[in-house]
């Protein structure tokens, strides 16, 4: 069945199966940190930083200036690139559009418009990439959404660890 999809589809169809793959690696590893690895890394970043400067003589604004932006760049990171990857989806599904309808105008250019069976190829491979573009989208953008809100609430467990440690504001 998933090979028919594929052939339907033509050819555009592997490469948004392609960046889809890269999608589903960026988002299972930012899960597996926030879930995982986060607070480890907080929990180590707390005790360098506590080490490194004692909560009597050291300002709050300067913690909040330097470990919350570094923890903050370490659970943000390919973020963007796969902000990329989801803007990617829509534009590759349109390219496949195009290819379909090419496919579409030369069959018409060789039979004409009298025979709807073999332009219906044609618009199969007009759609199919459209419709999975989008759908890889929509699922990406869900789930690139929960990862922001989740990189969120690891800022707000950083700032009760470091009240634990004893500095305040």
């Amino acid at each position: 069945m998933l090979e028919e999809l594929f052939v339907r589809g033509g050819p555009v169809l592997y490469l948004l199966f392609l960046l889809s793959g890269l999608i589903f690696y960026l988002l299972v590893d930012k899960y597996v940190f926030i879930f995982f690895k986060s607070k480890n890394f907080l929990i180590s970043s707390v005790d360098d930083f506590s080490n490194e400067y004692s909560p009597s003589n050291t300002d709050y604004r300067f913690i909040q200036n330097t470990l919350i932006s570094s923890v903050k760049r370490e659970a943000n990171k390919n973020i963007k690139i796969l902000d990329g990857f989801i803007g990617m989806c829509p534009m590759i599904g349109l390219l496949g559009t195009v290819y379909g309808m090419i496919e579409v105008f030369e069959v018409l250019s060789f039979l004409g418009t009298g025979n709807p069976r073999a332009m219906s190829s044609g618009v199969a491979m007009a759609t199919i990439p459209t419709m999975s573009g989008m759908v890889i989208t929509v699922f990406g953008l869900y789930f690139r959404q929960d990862l922001i809100s989740r990189i969120e609430s690891i800022s707000v467990l950083l700032n009760s660890l470091l009240k634990e440690k004893g500095y305040t504001l």
